[in-house]
Protein backbone atom coordinates (compact mmCIF):
# COMPACT_ATOMS: atom_id res chain seq x y z
CA UNK A 1 0.00 0.00 0.00
CA UNK A 2 1.45 3.32 -1.27
CA UNK A 3 2.22 5.47 1.81
CA UNK A 4 2.86 8.85 0.55
CA UNK A 5 -0.78 10.38 1.43
CA UNK A 6 -1.58 10.80 4.71
CA UNK A 7 -5.06 9.39 6.45
CA UNK A 8 -6.35 12.85 6.34
CA UNK A 9 -5.68 14.21 2.72
CA UNK A 10 -7.04 10.30 2.20
CA UNK A 11 -10.38 10.46 3.24
CA UNK A 12 -10.51 14.54 1.81
CA UNK A 13 -9.77 12.60 -1.39
CA UNK A 14 -11.76 10.13 -1.15
CA UNK A 15 -14.70 12.27 -0.51
CA UNK A 16 -13.84 14.88 -3.69
CA UNK A 17 -13.71 11.45 -5.76
CA UNK A 18 -17.44 10.35 -4.64
CA UNK A 19 -18.59 14.26 -4.90
CA UNK A 20 -17.17 13.73 -8.73
CA UNK A 21 -19.50 10.97 -9.59
CA UNK A 22 -22.09 12.22 -8.03
CA UNK A 23 -21.87 15.16 -9.91
CA UNK A 24 -22.60 13.07 -13.20
CA UNK A 25 -25.32 11.98 -11.01
CA UNK A 26 -27.09 15.48 -10.63
CA UNK A 27 -26.15 16.10 -14.30
CA UNK A 28 -27.88 13.08 -15.50
CA UNK A 29 -30.60 13.68 -13.80
CA UNK A 30 -31.24 17.73 -15.12
CA UNK A 31 -30.66 16.87 -19.08
CA UNK A 32 -32.43 13.41 -19.25
CA UNK A 33 -35.55 13.22 -20.94
CA UNK A 34 -37.48 10.26 -19.37
CA UNK A 35 -39.01 9.84 -15.79
CA UNK A 36 -36.80 6.14 -15.27
CA UNK A 37 -33.73 8.40 -14.79
CA UNK A 38 -35.94 11.35 -13.32
CA UNK A 39 -38.39 9.29 -11.21
CA UNK A 40 -37.07 6.11 -10.76
CA UNK A 41 -33.76 6.12 -10.57
CA UNK A 42 -32.47 2.62 -11.84
CA UNK A 43 -28.64 4.21 -13.48
CA UNK A 44 -25.46 4.02 -11.78
CA UNK A 45 -22.16 6.50 -12.63
CA UNK A 46 -18.94 4.96 -11.64
CA UNK A 47 -14.61 6.14 -12.33
CA UNK A 48 -12.31 4.01 -12.56
CA UNK A 49 -8.41 3.94 -12.20
CA UNK A 50 -6.62 2.98 -16.06
CA UNK A 51 -6.12 -0.39 -14.80
CA UNK A 52 -10.03 -0.54 -14.83
CA UNK A 53 -10.31 -0.69 -10.88
CA UNK A 54 -13.30 0.78 -9.42
CA UNK A 55 -12.75 3.89 -7.92
CA UNK A 56 -16.09 4.92 -6.54
CA UNK A 57 -19.58 4.68 -7.45
CA UNK A 58 -22.49 7.16 -7.14
CA UNK A 59 -23.81 7.28 -3.97
CA UNK A 60 -27.51 6.79 -5.32
CA UNK A 61 -27.36 3.83 -7.49
CA UNK A 62 -29.17 1.03 -7.82
CA UNK A 63 -27.17 -1.82 -6.10
CA UNK A 64 -28.01 -4.21 -9.02
CA UNK A 65 -25.14 -2.54 -10.26
CA UNK A 66 -22.45 -2.54 -7.96
CA UNK A 67 -20.88 -5.55 -8.86
CA UNK A 68 -21.91 -5.36 -12.58
CA UNK A 69 -19.93 -2.04 -13.33
CA UNK A 70 -16.09 -3.89 -12.12
CA UNK A 71 -16.70 -6.37 -14.91
CA UNK A 72 -17.89 -4.12 -17.12
CA UNK A 73 -15.18 -1.73 -17.73
CA UNK A 74 -12.80 -4.77 -18.08
CA UNK A 75 -14.51 -6.47 -20.96
CA UNK A 76 -14.59 -2.05 -23.06
CA UNK A 77 -10.62 -2.37 -22.01
CA UNK A 78 -10.26 -6.02 -23.38
CA UNK A 79 -12.20 -4.94 -27.10
CA UNK A 80 -9.79 -3.49 -29.81
CA UNK A 81 -11.50 -0.11 -30.04
CA UNK A 82 -9.73 0.28 -26.37
CA UNK A 83 -6.09 0.07 -27.96
CA UNK A 84 -6.55 3.54 -29.89
CA UNK A 85 -8.69 5.85 -28.02
CA UNK A 86 -8.69 9.54 -28.47
CA UNK A 87 -9.98 12.28 -26.34
CA UNK A 88 -13.93 13.02 -26.77
CA UNK A 89 -14.07 9.07 -28.33
CA UNK A 90 -16.88 7.86 -26.16
CA UNK A 91 -18.00 3.61 -26.22
CA UNK A 92 -21.24 2.10 -25.56
CA UNK A 93 -23.05 -1.32 -25.40
CA UNK A 94 -25.98 -2.72 -23.99
CA UNK A 95 -24.74 -6.51 -24.12
CA UNK A 96 -26.29 -8.21 -21.40
CA UNK A 97 -23.14 -10.68 -21.25
CA UNK A 98 -20.72 -7.94 -21.50
CA UNK A 99 -22.33 -5.20 -18.85
CA UNK A 100 -25.47 -5.21 -16.82
CA UNK A 101 -27.83 -8.61 -17.67
CA UNK A 102 -30.43 -6.95 -19.92
CA UNK A 103 -30.92 -4.89 -23.39
CA UNK A 104 -32.36 -2.01 -21.68
CA UNK A 105 -29.42 -1.18 -20.02
CA UNK A 106 -27.48 0.85 -22.16
CA UNK A 107 -23.70 1.18 -20.62
CA UNK A 108 -21.66 4.43 -21.71
CA UNK A 109 -17.83 4.65 -21.38
CA UNK A 110 -15.76 7.94 -21.56
CA UNK A 111 -11.51 7.62 -21.11
CA UNK A 112 -10.55 11.16 -18.87
CA UNK A 113 -7.66 12.49 -20.76
CA UNK A 114 -4.93 14.23 -19.18
CA UNK A 115 -2.70 15.56 -22.03
CA UNK A 116 -2.48 12.33 -24.42
CA UNK A 117 -2.44 9.99 -21.88
CA UNK A 118 -5.83 8.41 -20.02
CA UNK A 119 -5.96 8.51 -16.44
CA UNK A 120 -9.36 7.27 -15.56
CA UNK A 121 -12.58 6.04 -17.25
CA UNK A 122 -16.02 6.94 -16.00
CA UNK A 123 -18.81 4.63 -17.33
CA UNK A 124 -23.00 5.24 -16.73
CA UNK A 125 -25.42 2.77 -16.77
CA UNK A 126 -29.00 3.59 -17.30
CA UNK A 127 -31.90 1.76 -17.98
CA UNK A 128 -33.54 2.95 -20.73
CA UNK A 129 -37.42 3.13 -21.12
CA UNK A 130 -37.29 0.87 -24.30
CA UNK A 131 -34.79 -0.98 -26.44
CA UNK A 132 -37.88 -2.32 -28.91
CA UNK A 133 -38.24 -5.88 -29.11
CA UNK A 134 -41.22 -7.36 -27.47
CA UNK A 135 -43.28 -4.86 -24.92
CA UNK A 136 -42.11 -5.65 -21.59
CA UNK A 137 -42.42 -9.10 -22.11
CA UNK A 138 -41.72 -12.01 -20.00
CA UNK A 139 -42.89 -14.26 -22.85
CA UNK A 140 -40.30 -13.83 -24.82
CA UNK A 141 -38.15 -16.97 -25.81
CA UNK A 142 -34.54 -16.08 -26.76
CA UNK A 143 -32.90 -12.43 -26.91
CA UNK A 144 -33.49 -12.00 -30.07
CA UNK A 145 -37.15 -11.31 -29.66
CA UNK A 146 -36.29 -8.48 -27.04
CA UNK A 147 -34.77 -5.84 -28.72
CA UNK A 148 -31.69 -4.20 -30.13
CA UNK A 149 -28.68 -5.44 -29.01
CA UNK A 150 -25.53 -2.90 -29.22
CA UNK A 151 -22.12 -4.74 -29.47
CA UNK A 152 -19.04 -2.54 -28.02
CA UNK A 153 -18.92 0.42 -30.42
CA UNK A 154 -18.29 4.18 -30.34
CA UNK A 155 -20.83 6.24 -29.98
CA UNK A 156 -18.90 9.57 -30.39
CA UNK A 157 -15.60 9.50 -32.32
CA UNK A 158 -13.06 12.59 -30.97
CA UNK A 159 -15.98 14.32 -29.79
CA UNK A 160 -18.14 14.05 -32.85
CA UNK A 161 -21.30 11.71 -32.45
CA UNK A 162 -21.37 9.09 -34.78
CA UNK A 163 -24.71 9.50 -36.95
CA UNK A 164 -25.12 5.79 -38.31
CA UNK A 165 -25.26 4.23 -34.57
CA UNK A 166 -27.82 6.98 -33.61
CA UNK A 167 -29.54 6.10 -36.72
CA UNK A 168 -29.95 3.04 -36.46
CA UNK A 169 -30.94 3.16 -32.46
CA UNK A 170 -33.51 5.97 -33.95
CA UNK A 171 -35.07 3.64 -36.23
CA UNK A 172 -35.38 0.16 -33.76
CA UNK A 173 -36.66 1.55 -30.45
CA UNK A 174 -40.38 3.00 -28.78
CA UNK A 175 -39.77 6.70 -27.95
CA UNK A 176 -36.96 7.51 -29.71
CA UNK A 177 -36.13 10.72 -28.69
CA UNK A 178 -36.32 9.86 -25.08
CA UNK A 179 -33.99 7.11 -25.79
CA UNK A 180 -31.50 9.33 -27.27
CA UNK A 181 -31.91 12.24 -25.48
CA UNK A 182 -30.82 9.62 -22.16
CA UNK A 183 -28.02 8.63 -24.32
CA UNK A 184 -26.30 12.18 -24.23
CA UNK A 185 -27.22 12.74 -21.11
CA UNK A 186 -25.27 10.20 -19.87
CA UNK A 187 -22.09 10.89 -21.86
CA UNK A 188 -22.95 14.51 -20.76
CA UNK A 189 -22.85 12.96 -17.26
CA UNK A 190 -19.23 11.71 -17.53
CA UNK A 191 -17.67 14.86 -19.40
CA UNK A 192 -19.18 16.38 -15.95
CA UNK A 193 -17.59 13.21 -13.43
CA UNK A 194 -14.30 13.73 -15.61
CA UNK A 195 -13.80 17.27 -15.14
CA UNK A 196 -14.16 16.67 -11.51
CA UNK A 197 -11.54 14.15 -11.34
CA UNK A 198 -8.95 16.10 -12.90
CA UNK A 199 -9.77 18.82 -10.58
CA UNK A 200 -8.86 16.75 -7.69
CA UNK A 201 -5.56 15.63 -9.38
CA UNK A 202 -4.83 18.77 -9.43
CA UNK A 203 -6.06 19.35 -5.95
CA UNK A 204 -3.57 16.87 -5.02
CA UNK A 205 -0.53 17.25 -7.13
CA UNK A 206 -0.41 13.63 -8.18
CA UNK A 207 0.26 12.98 -11.67
CA UNK A 208 -1.91 9.48 -11.77
CA UNK A 209 -4.80 8.27 -9.30
CA UNK A 210 -2.35 5.53 -8.22
CA UNK A 211 -1.49 6.14 -4.74
CA UNK A 212 -4.79 7.51 -3.58
CA UNK A 213 -6.62 4.02 -5.85
CA UNK A 214 -3.86 2.12 -3.62
CA UNK A 215 -4.82 3.57 -0.56
CA UNK A 216 -8.56 3.22 -0.85
CA UNK A 217 -9.20 -0.27 -2.73
CA UNK A 218 -6.32 -1.64 0.02
CA UNK A 219 -8.54 -0.22 2.96
CA UNK A 220 -11.68 -1.84 1.85
CA UNK A 221 -10.15 -4.86 1.47
CA UNK A 222 -9.04 -4.61 4.96
CA UNK A 223 -11.66 -4.04 6.07
CA UNK A 224 -13.92 -7.06 4.73
CA UNK A 225 -11.50 -9.39 5.40
CA UNK A 226 -11.63 -8.14 8.92
CA UNK A 227 -15.10 -8.52 9.25
CA UNK A 228 -15.11 -11.57 7.35
CA UNK A 229 -12.27 -12.79 10.03
CA UNK A 230 -14.49 -12.00 12.91
CA UNK A 231 -17.14 -14.55 11.48
CA UNK A 232 -17.05 -18.44 12.60
CA UNK A 233 -15.94 -20.61 9.84
CA UNK A 234 -18.90 -21.80 7.69
CA UNK A 235 -19.53 -23.81 4.98
CA UNK A 236 -23.49 -23.98 4.63
CA UNK A 237 -25.87 -24.97 2.04
CA UNK A 238 -29.76 -23.42 1.39
CA UNK A 239 -31.95 -24.00 -1.73
CA UNK A 240 -35.62 -22.81 -2.94
CA UNK A 241 -38.23 -23.44 -5.16
CA UNK A 242 -39.85 -21.56 -7.40
CA UNK A 243 -43.23 -23.56 -8.90
CA UNK A 244 -44.54 -20.93 -11.21
CA UNK A 245 -41.91 -19.81 -13.25
CA UNK A 246 -42.81 -18.40 -16.53
CA UNK A 247 -41.85 -20.70 -19.52
CA UNK A 248 -41.33 -23.65 -17.38
CA UNK A 249 -43.65 -26.97 -16.60
CA UNK A 250 -41.69 -28.15 -12.76
CA UNK A 251 -40.09 -26.11 -10.86
CA UNK A 252 -36.74 -24.06 -10.82
CA UNK A 253 -34.00 -24.59 -8.29
CA UNK A 254 -31.32 -22.25 -6.97
CA UNK A 255 -29.33 -23.69 -4.80
CA UNK A 256 -26.54 -22.14 -2.96
CA UNK A 257 -23.47 -23.54 -0.87
CA UNK A 258 -21.49 -20.68 0.90
CA UNK A 259 -17.76 -21.70 2.12
CA UNK A 260 -16.33 -18.84 4.41
CA UNK A 261 -12.71 -19.88 5.88
CA UNK A 262 -10.46 -17.47 7.80
CA UNK A 263 -11.05 -13.56 5.34
CA UNK A 264 -12.04 -15.58 2.85
CA UNK A 265 -16.11 -16.45 1.16
CA UNK A 266 -16.81 -18.15 -1.96
CA UNK A 267 -20.94 -18.88 -3.24
CA UNK A 268 -21.19 -21.74 -5.18
CA UNK A 269 -24.63 -22.17 -6.84
CA UNK A 270 -24.00 -25.56 -8.11
CA UNK A 271 -27.78 -27.48 -8.41
CA UNK A 272 -29.71 -24.46 -10.21
CA UNK A 273 -32.05 -25.54 -12.59
CA UNK A 274 -30.89 -24.86 -16.18
CA UNK A 275 -31.82 -21.32 -17.94
CA UNK A 276 -35.38 -21.39 -19.00
CA UNK A 277 -36.97 -20.14 -22.51
CA UNK A 278 -38.69 -17.20 -20.74
CA UNK A 279 -37.44 -13.49 -19.60
CA UNK A 280 -36.24 -14.30 -16.50
CA UNK A 281 -32.53 -15.71 -17.02
CA UNK A 282 -29.44 -13.61 -14.96
CA UNK A 283 -26.04 -13.45 -16.71
CA UNK A 284 -23.01 -14.15 -14.40
CA UNK A 285 -22.71 -10.15 -13.95
CA UNK A 286 -25.82 -9.63 -12.28
CA UNK A 287 -25.56 -12.47 -9.91
CA UNK A 288 -22.12 -11.53 -8.71
CA UNK A 289 -23.88 -8.50 -7.62
CA UNK A 290 -26.85 -9.83 -6.10
CA UNK A 291 -24.29 -11.57 -3.86
CA UNK A 292 -21.61 -8.55 -3.15
CA UNK A 293 -24.44 -6.21 -2.21
CA UNK A 294 -25.94 -8.29 -0.01
CA UNK A 295 -22.73 -9.76 1.90
CA UNK A 296 -22.37 -5.60 2.01
CA UNK A 297 -25.13 -4.74 3.65
CA UNK A 298 -25.09 -7.72 6.72
CA UNK A 299 -21.35 -7.08 7.44
CA UNK A 300 -19.91 -2.95 6.87
CA UNK A 301 -22.43 -1.60 5.36
CA UNK A 302 -20.50 1.54 5.38
CA UNK A 303 -17.51 0.19 3.73
CA UNK A 304 -17.03 2.01 0.40
CA UNK A 305 -17.90 0.42 -3.10
CA UNK A 306 -15.03 -0.24 -5.06
CA UNK A 307 -12.02 -2.72 -6.12
CA UNK A 308 -11.45 -3.76 -2.51
CA UNK A 309 -14.67 -5.06 -2.16
CA UNK A 310 -14.89 -7.16 -5.64
CA UNK A 311 -11.91 -8.90 -4.69
CA UNK A 312 -13.07 -10.25 -1.73
CA UNK A 313 -15.83 -11.81 -3.34
CA UNK A 314 -15.87 -15.44 -5.22
CA UNK A 315 -18.75 -16.14 -7.35
CA UNK A 316 -19.68 -19.53 -9.34
CA UNK A 317 -22.56 -20.76 -10.92
CA UNK A 318 -22.86 -23.38 -13.73
CA UNK A 319 -22.87 -22.13 -17.24
CA UNK A 320 -26.64 -22.68 -18.93
CA UNK A 321 -27.88 -22.40 -15.94
CA UNK A 322 -30.55 -19.54 -14.81
CA UNK A 323 -27.81 -18.03 -12.53
CA UNK A 324 -25.47 -17.99 -15.26
CA UNK A 325 -27.41 -17.66 -18.49
CA UNK A 326 -25.65 -18.82 -21.78
CA UNK A 327 -26.32 -16.85 -25.09
CA UNK A 328 -29.31 -16.44 -26.82
CA UNK A 329 -31.07 -16.44 -22.94
CA UNK A 330 -34.02 -13.92 -23.10
CA UNK A 331 -33.13 -12.12 -19.71
CA UNK A 332 -35.18 -9.59 -19.75
CA UNK A 333 -37.22 -9.66 -16.80
CA UNK A 334 -33.61 -10.81 -14.75
CA UNK A 335 -34.64 -9.17 -11.63
CA UNK A 336 -37.25 -11.56 -11.28
CA UNK A 337 -34.68 -13.93 -10.27
CA UNK A 338 -32.10 -12.17 -9.43
CA UNK A 339 -33.73 -10.39 -6.69
CA UNK A 340 -34.28 -13.53 -4.55
CA UNK A 341 -30.62 -13.92 -4.47
CA UNK A 342 -30.06 -12.35 -0.98
CA UNK A 343 -33.02 -14.33 1.15
CA UNK A 344 -31.40 -17.19 -0.45
CA UNK A 345 -27.51 -15.83 1.02
CA UNK A 346 -29.40 -14.78 4.14
CA UNK A 347 -31.15 -18.20 4.95
CA UNK A 348 -27.54 -19.78 4.03
CA UNK A 349 -25.72 -17.65 6.48
CA UNK A 350 -28.43 -17.89 9.43
CA UNK A 351 -26.23 -19.55 11.71
CA UNK A 352 -23.50 -17.36 11.95
CA UNK A 353 -25.41 -14.03 12.00
CA UNK A 354 -28.84 -14.83 13.07
CA UNK A 355 -29.28 -11.61 14.68
CA UNK A 356 -28.55 -10.07 11.38
CA UNK A 357 -30.90 -11.16 8.93
CA UNK A 358 -34.29 -10.23 7.96
CA UNK A 359 -38.12 -12.15 7.05
CA UNK A 360 -39.06 -12.28 3.44
CA UNK A 361 -39.79 -9.17 1.63
CA UNK A 362 -43.11 -8.81 -0.32
CA UNK A 363 -41.17 -6.30 -2.12
CA UNK A 364 -38.91 -8.60 -3.99
CA UNK A 365 -38.64 -8.73 -6.27
CA UNK A 366 -39.64 -5.44 -7.88
CA UNK A 367 -43.32 -5.31 -9.50
CA UNK A 368 -43.33 -3.24 -12.26
CA UNK A 369 -46.04 -2.20 -14.48
CA UNK A 370 -45.09 -1.69 -18.19
CA UNK A 371 -48.01 0.37 -19.85
CA UNK A 372 -48.30 1.31 -24.22
CA UNK A 373 -50.83 2.53 -26.61
CA UNK A 374 -51.20 4.80 -29.60
CA UNK A 375 -53.51 7.94 -29.65
CA UNK A 376 -55.79 8.21 -32.77
CA UNK A 377 -53.40 11.49 -33.96
CA UNK A 378 -50.56 9.29 -34.32
CA UNK A 379 -48.56 9.78 -30.99
CA UNK A 380 -47.82 6.32 -29.00
CA UNK A 381 -46.68 6.21 -25.16
CA UNK A 382 -44.39 3.61 -23.25
CA UNK A 383 -44.67 3.87 -19.85
CA UNK A 384 -43.33 2.25 -16.48
CA UNK A 385 -45.22 2.02 -13.47
CA UNK A 386 -43.16 1.01 -9.85
CA UNK A 387 -45.49 -0.79 -7.26
CA UNK A 388 -44.15 -1.92 -3.57
CA UNK A 389 -44.53 -4.27 -1.42
CA UNK A 390 -43.29 -4.31 2.35
CA UNK A 391 -40.02 -5.18 3.58
CA UNK A 392 -39.11 -8.28 5.91
CA UNK A 393 -39.10 -7.12 9.72
CA UNK A 394 -35.80 -7.55 11.62
CA UNK A 395 -34.82 -7.94 15.45
CA UNK A 396 -35.76 -5.05 17.30
CA UNK A 397 -37.47 -2.99 13.95
CA UNK A 398 -40.30 -3.32 12.05
CA UNK A 399 -40.29 -3.99 8.24
CA UNK A 400 -39.98 -0.39 6.08
CA UNK A 401 -43.47 -0.35 4.11
CA UNK A 402 -44.00 -0.09 0.42
CA UNK A 403 -40.44 0.09 -0.47
CA UNK A 404 -38.09 -1.61 -3.47
CA UNK A 405 -36.03 -3.92 -2.28
CA UNK A 406 -33.31 -5.18 -3.23
CA UNK A 407 -33.63 -2.83 -5.93
CA UNK A 408 -33.92 0.02 -4.32
CA UNK A 409 -34.68 2.65 -7.23
CA UNK A 410 -37.86 5.00 -6.36
CA UNK A 411 -41.44 5.33 -6.88
CA UNK A 412 -42.79 6.72 -10.13
CA UNK A 413 -45.57 9.24 -9.26
CA UNK A 414 -48.43 8.18 -10.55
CA UNK A 415 -49.63 11.40 -11.93
CA UNK A 416 -46.72 10.92 -14.26
CA UNK A 417 -48.16 7.90 -15.61
CA UNK A 418 -51.65 9.62 -15.79
CA UNK A 419 -50.40 12.43 -17.57
CA UNK A 420 -49.01 10.25 -20.38
CA UNK A 421 -51.61 7.79 -20.66
CA UNK A 422 -55.48 7.85 -20.60
CA UNK A 423 -55.04 5.93 -17.10
CA UNK A 424 -56.80 6.72 -13.87
CA UNK A 425 -55.23 5.49 -10.38
CA UNK A 426 -58.27 5.75 -8.15
CA UNK A 427 -56.19 4.44 -5.43
CA UNK A 428 -52.16 4.03 -4.27
CA UNK A 429 -52.61 3.26 -0.30
CA UNK A 430 -51.19 0.54 2.71
CA UNK A 431 -53.24 -2.93 2.09
CA UNK A 432 -54.75 -3.39 5.08
CA UNK A 433 -53.61 -6.67 7.08
CA UNK A 434 -50.65 -7.29 4.36
CA UNK A 435 -47.84 -6.74 6.93
CA UNK A 436 -46.72 -10.33 8.42
CA UNK A 437 -47.56 -10.36 12.27
CA UNK A 438 -44.74 -10.99 14.82
CA UNK A 439 -43.49 -9.01 17.49
CA UNK A 440 -41.75 -6.70 14.99
CA UNK A 441 -44.15 -6.49 11.73
CA UNK A 442 -43.47 -6.53 7.87
CA UNK A 443 -43.43 -3.11 6.20
CA UNK A 444 -46.52 -3.07 4.80
CA UNK A 445 -47.57 -3.96 0.94
CA UNK A 446 -49.74 -1.87 -1.26
CA UNK A 447 -52.81 -1.47 -3.08
CA UNK A 448 -53.22 0.18 -6.43
CA UNK A 449 -56.76 0.15 -8.39
CA UNK A 450 -56.19 1.85 -11.60
CA UNK A 451 -58.98 2.32 -13.99
CA UNK A 452 -59.39 3.16 -18.31
CA UNK A 453 -62.12 5.86 -18.75
CA UNK A 454 -64.89 4.63 -20.51
CA UNK A 455 -64.78 7.46 -22.94
CA UNK A 456 -60.88 6.60 -24.12
CA UNK A 457 -62.11 4.91 -27.60
CA UNK A 458 -62.72 8.59 -28.40
CA UNK A 459 -58.46 9.30 -27.99
CA UNK A 460 -57.17 5.63 -28.15
CA UNK A 461 -56.76 3.86 -31.01
CA UNK A 462 -56.77 0.26 -29.93
CA UNK A 463 -56.46 -1.15 -26.15
CA UNK A 464 -53.51 -0.54 -23.90
CA UNK A 465 -51.42 -3.36 -23.31
CA UNK A 466 -50.29 -3.96 -19.90
CA UNK A 467 -47.37 -6.38 -18.92
CA UNK A 468 -47.28 -6.77 -14.74
CA UNK A 469 -44.30 -8.80 -13.35
CA UNK A 470 -43.55 -9.14 -9.94
CA UNK A 471 -44.12 -12.68 -8.91
CA UNK A 472 -42.68 -14.77 -6.14
CA UNK A 473 -43.25 -17.67 -8.23
CA UNK A 474 -44.58 -19.44 -5.19
CA UNK A 475 -42.12 -18.72 -2.89
CA UNK A 476 -44.13 -17.65 0.68
CA UNK A 477 -42.61 -14.47 2.49
CA UNK A 478 -41.46 -15.97 5.21
CA UNK A 479 -41.39 -14.64 9.07
CA UNK A 480 -38.25 -15.30 11.28
CA UNK A 481 -38.26 -16.42 14.98
CA UNK A 482 -41.49 -17.41 15.09
CA UNK A 483 -43.02 -14.04 13.30
CA UNK A 484 -45.47 -15.13 10.79
CA UNK A 485 -45.54 -15.04 6.74
CA UNK A 486 -46.84 -12.63 5.00
CA UNK A 487 -50.33 -13.25 2.84
CA UNK A 488 -49.02 -13.16 -0.51
CA UNK A 489 -49.61 -10.91 -3.04
CA UNK A 490 -52.92 -10.40 -5.27
CA UNK A 491 -53.95 -8.99 -8.53
CA UNK A 492 -57.81 -9.01 -9.81
CA UNK A 493 -58.97 -7.78 -13.06
CA UNK A 494 -62.16 -6.83 -13.52
CA UNK A 495 -63.32 -8.74 -10.33
CA UNK A 496 -61.70 -11.65 -11.16
CA UNK A 497 -58.13 -13.10 -9.86
CA UNK A 498 -55.46 -12.87 -11.85
CA UNK A 499 -51.52 -14.00 -11.82
CA UNK A 500 -48.98 -11.77 -12.10
CA UNK A 501 -46.26 -12.06 -15.14
CA UNK A 502 -48.99 -11.77 -17.71
CA UNK A 503 -49.72 -9.38 -20.57
CA UNK A 504 -53.29 -7.67 -20.17
CA UNK A 505 -54.98 -5.69 -22.67
CA UNK A 506 -56.95 -2.89 -20.78
CA UNK A 507 -60.05 -1.27 -22.73
CA UNK A 508 -63.09 1.54 -22.00
CA UNK A 509 -64.09 0.39 -18.44
CA UNK A 510 -61.46 -2.12 -17.62
CA UNK A 511 -60.59 -1.70 -13.80
CA UNK A 512 -57.00 -3.42 -12.43
CA UNK A 513 -56.71 -3.90 -8.92
CA UNK A 514 -53.11 -5.12 -7.46
CA UNK A 515 -52.13 -5.71 -3.77
CA UNK A 516 -48.62 -5.96 -3.31
CA UNK A 517 -47.78 -7.97 -0.10
CA UNK A 518 -45.74 -7.09 3.00
CA UNK A 519 -43.15 -8.41 4.56
CA UNK A 520 -42.74 -11.24 7.37
CA UNK A 521 -42.80 -10.82 10.91
CA UNK A 522 -40.11 -11.13 13.49
CA UNK A 523 -40.52 -12.72 16.73
CA UNK A 524 -43.62 -14.15 18.43
CA UNK A 525 -46.80 -12.44 17.52
CA UNK A 526 -47.88 -12.37 20.89
CA UNK A 527 -45.05 -10.46 22.61
CA UNK A 528 -46.55 -7.43 19.94
CA UNK A 529 -46.83 -4.18 21.91
CA UNK A 530 -50.79 -3.99 22.71
CA UNK A 531 -50.22 0.08 21.99
CA UNK A 532 -48.78 -0.30 18.66
CA UNK A 533 -52.08 -3.23 17.81
CA UNK A 534 -54.16 -0.24 18.63
CA UNK A 535 -52.38 2.21 16.58
CA UNK A 536 -52.67 -0.07 13.58
CA UNK A 537 -56.42 -0.54 14.31
CA UNK A 538 -57.02 3.07 14.54
CA UNK A 539 -55.04 3.57 11.37
CA UNK A 540 -57.11 0.84 9.53
CA UNK A 541 -53.76 -1.56 8.42
CA UNK A 542 -54.91 -3.83 10.73
CA UNK A 543 -58.31 -5.47 10.98
CA UNK A 544 -60.29 -6.62 14.26
CA UNK A 545 -60.70 -9.88 12.90
CA UNK A 546 -56.71 -10.51 11.78
CA UNK A 547 -55.46 -8.77 15.63
CA UNK A 548 -58.06 -11.45 16.85
CA UNK A 549 -56.38 -14.16 14.90
CA UNK A 550 -53.27 -13.03 14.46
CA UNK A 551 -52.42 -11.66 18.04
CA UNK A 552 -54.85 -13.06 20.08
CA UNK A 553 -55.64 -9.20 20.13
CA UNK A 554 -59.44 -8.35 20.75
CA UNK A 555 -61.33 -4.80 22.40
CA UNK A 556 -63.48 -4.93 25.37
CA UNK A 557 -65.42 -2.28 26.83
CA UNK A 558 -66.69 -1.64 30.65
CA UNK A 559 -69.84 -0.46 32.15
CA UNK A 560 -68.38 2.93 31.54
CA UNK A 561 -67.96 2.96 28.38
CA UNK A 562 -64.24 3.12 29.13
CA UNK A 563 -61.39 0.44 26.59
CA UNK A 564 -60.34 -1.80 29.38
CA UNK A 565 -57.77 -4.86 29.01
CA UNK A 566 -57.92 -8.52 30.34
CA UNK A 567 -54.17 -9.40 29.63
CA UNK A 568 -52.73 -12.51 28.71
CA UNK A 569 -51.47 -15.47 30.93
CA UNK A 570 -47.99 -14.01 31.34
CA UNK A 571 -48.53 -10.81 29.60
CA UNK A 572 -46.21 -8.27 30.62
CA UNK A 573 -47.12 -4.45 32.58
CA UNK A 574 -47.00 -2.83 29.73
CA UNK A 575 -49.54 -4.63 28.19
CA UNK A 576 -51.77 -4.96 30.83
CA UNK A 577 -52.38 -1.09 31.17
CA UNK A 578 -53.35 -1.65 27.18
CA UNK A 579 -57.14 -1.47 25.94
CA UNK A 580 -57.11 -4.84 24.28
CA UNK A 581 -58.08 -8.61 25.84
CA UNK A 582 -55.54 -11.03 24.98
CA UNK A 583 -56.57 -14.53 23.90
Amino acid sequence: MNNDLDPIKVDILWKRLVAAVDEAVTTLLRVSFSTVIRDFHDYACAIFDPEGRILAQSTHSTPGLLGVLPFTILNFLEHPLAADLKPGDVLLTNDPWLASGHLPDITVATPIFRGDKIVAYVLCTVHHINIGGRAGSLLSRDVYEEGLKIPIMKLYSEGVPVEPVFSFIRANVREADKVLGDLRAQVTANIAAGRKFLELLDYAGLETVKPLADQIIGRTEIALREALQSLPDMDSSASVLLNDVPGTSGPVKLALRIRKTGANIAFDFAGTSDQVPSAVNVVLNMTRSYCVYPLKCLLIPEIPSNAGLISVVQVEAPEGSILNAKFPAANWARSMVAHLLPELIMETMADILPDKLIAGSGATPLCTGYFSGRYRDGRSFYVIGTFNGGMGARKGRDGLSCITYPGSVANIPVEVIERDTPIVFERKSFAPNSAGPGRMIGGHGQKIVLTVPDDVGEVLKGPIIATIKGSRHGLPITGRGGGSDARPAEMIYNGRAIPFDCELELNAGDRLEIILAGGGGYGDPRERDNALIEQDLRDELLSPQEAEQAYGFSRVKTQASDLAVEPRAGGSAANATSSVRRS
